[in-house]
């Protein structure tokens, strides 16, 4: 961020900045058509045409395109073996949408406290909570912003414990040249409308290993229908999947338009009560959001000063805090302090393309005019 001397404070006018992102592309309606006539299933040749689009674009080989971003997280659980009653690892710093899953299949959430200053899990922490009913561990980078996630697969590889990444905000994120996507075992992704790529409701998991595919594959299809296995109806339809092929497409121009925002945001921002939460060595965000970080005092305040003059708060719209906090998951409460300090000390920007030069430049009046 600017290191120019900063200018005199001074009261700063509301202005609404809108964060909902209008996703509308021109190819929208050729694919709906071709939908329209080949079929509309979670069968049809245009949802086959949409995983092998992305499967392309990540260079994995296997992708399946499910109804949501929780029922990816879902969908992967069938990917790993596991029984009711053992346990998962999971972030408490990460959506509750990403635990809801697990406790639907009778799995237990077992929270690992974070690196400082990032979404990551701890590798000393993790140490600590791992047991010989650990099935599964779950990492959730939030806001496009990339974790250790090398390390952390190195860690899952000798414990032989399979690594899911939940990557609802990490859509074309990448670490030292690879997409985020890769070091895990399996990768989840969500495609709701608010997300960097929508296909209004949907999601999408992906893997390398072809059996855990298959299982994945066959639990979003009842089993099969063989009478033999589990499953349930999680597939994306066609309409859904023909806008996410038209999507695809605008992947590279929001990564552009995106940027070219956080660097904007950037050069003008000068406030040292503040700054962009610190990437790891390596990493390349998406810009689906710009994380600031309050380096001195609560970051509450900052988020109320943003608000107040009209800039959004992913923050303050999910009320962030560490997952135990709420009733429902009090029973495997463990304090994480790293994870309570960050969510307390952060809150969004928003860089989608829909923003104006007059919408920056009010982002950057107000950050710049928070006195703490």
């Amino acid at each position: 961020m600017s290191t120019a001397a900063r200018a005199p404070r001074r009261d700063v006018p509301y202005r609404e900045i809108d964060d909902a992102v209008r996703h509308r592309h021109a190819d929208d309606e050729f694919y709906l058509r071709r939908a329209l006539e080949t079929g509309l299933t979670g069968t049809a040749p245009i949802v086959e045409q949409y995983e092998r689009k992305i499967s392309e674009r990540y260079g994995l080989r296997h992708v399946l395109a499910v109804s949501s971003g929780s029922a990816a997280v879902a969908v992967a659980l069938e990917g790993v073996d596991w029984e009711v009653g053992d346990e998962v690892i999971v972030p408490p710093s990460c959506p509750i949408c990403t635990v809801l899953p697990l406790m639907a299949r009778g799995l237990t959430p077992v929270f690992c406290d974070v690196r400082p200053d990032s979404f990551g899990l701890d590798p000393l922490a993790l140490a600590r909570v791992v047991s010989p009913r650990t099935r599964a561990i779950i990492e959730v980078p939030m806001w496009g912003y990339p974790t250790k996630a090398d390390e952390l697969q190195a860690l899952a590889r000798s414990l032989d414990i399979p690594l899911i990444l939940d990557l609802a905000h990490c859509h074309v994120t990448r670490l030292h040249g690879k997409w985020l996507a890769e070091y895990g075992d399996i990768a989840c992704f969500s495609t709701h409308e608010g997300k960097f790529m929508s296909t209004g409701e949907g999601g999408f998991v992906m893997t390398n290993d072809a059996a855990r595919d298959a299982r994945m594959r066959a639990y979003t299809r009842f089993g099969n229908l063989d009478g033999q296995r589990v499953g349930l109806n999680y597939k994306l339809g066609g309409l859904q999947a023909a806008v996410g092929l038209a999507r695809l497409d605008a992947i590279d121009w929001h990564l552009e338009v995106r940027a070219r925002n956080r660097q904007f945001l950037l050069e003008r921002i000068d406030n040292p009560l503040v700054r962009e939460l610190p990437l790891v060595e390596g990493g390349v965000i998406n810009g689906y959001a710009m994380l600031m970080q309050v380096v001195r005092g609560d970051g509450r305040r900052f988020v109320e000063h943003l608000v107040a003059h009209g800039v959004p708060s992913d923050v303050k719209k999910y009320d962030n805090q560490p997952l135990y906090n709420y009733e429902l998951l009090a029973p495997y409460r463990r304090e994480c302090e790293n994870a309570r300090r960050l969510l307390r000390s952060l809150t969004t920007l928003p860089l989608h393309p829909q923003l104006s030069p007059e919408d920056l430049q009010h982002i950057v009046d107000t950050v710049n005019a928070y006195d703490g």
